[in-house]
């Protein structure tokens, strides 16, 4: 069973990762932002509550964070494991995550010289968060395959990647150096080509 946390800075390529590895594997992948939407959009009172959150401007806490991934863990077709995307990314989160382990932490590492190249062509879409590159010739306000537009994302501005940059230098790398001493961290470079890094994750697995 794969239980995979998978980790690095951003524009390190995780989500296009993690969509691979889920096809590979037959396993589903999730991060916290998607869990948040799909709850906002569900209409529950937990989701109520949570859109109240984020309409504040506020961030919602580690503890509801925890609960959603932990209800989300609940259902079938995690029982062969499943992939989480960016999470956790301090303490506080890692140790509201006591209700399941990894069988691996993988680390995608890319400089931040290099992060801030990709982020800054990154485009993404709104309806199904999937991410693209003006790189590759995409632009704001295309559709994507599913149906929606490709969007510049705020926090993709120059100051926003600095900031997010810093908390994962500082925060992120303290929750990886946790799961290091459980000896389930594996390393892999992030440069090269997305089959490049993903042949490299899969040698690790």
């Amino acid at each position: 069973m794969h239980k995979i946390f998978l980790m690095g800075p951003q524009g390190s390529g995780k989500g296009t990762q993690a969509e691979r590895l889920s096809e590979r594997l037959g396993i589903p992948f999730f991060g916290t932002g998607q869990l948040i939407r799909e709850e906002v959009a569900s209409g529950s009172e937990f989701g109520m509550k949570l859109k109240h959150i984020i309409l504040r401007g506020e961030l919602i806490s580690d503890v509801d964070a925890a609960f959603l991934l932990q209800q989300r863990l609940k259902k079938p077709d995690t029982q062969n494991g499943y992939i989480l995307d960016g999470y956790p990314r301090n303490l506080s989160q890692y140790r509201a995550f006591d209700f399941d382990m990894p069988t691996h932490v993988i680390v995608i590492d890319v400089s931040r010289e290099e992060s801030l190249r990709r982020l800054g062509g990154r485009l993404t879409c709104r309806a199904c968060n999937r991410v693209g590159s003006m790189s590759a010739g995409l632009k704001p306000g295309d559709n994507c395959p599913c149906g929606g537009e490709w969007n510049l994302r705020d926090d993709d501005a120059p100051e926003a990647i600095t900031r997010r940059l810093e908390i994962y230098e500082k925060e992120t790398a303290l929750v990886i150096a946790e799961y290091q001493q459980q000896g389930i961290v594996k390393q892999v470079d992030g440069m090269g080509t997305v089959e490049d890094v993903f042949e490299r994750i899969m040698k690790v697995l």
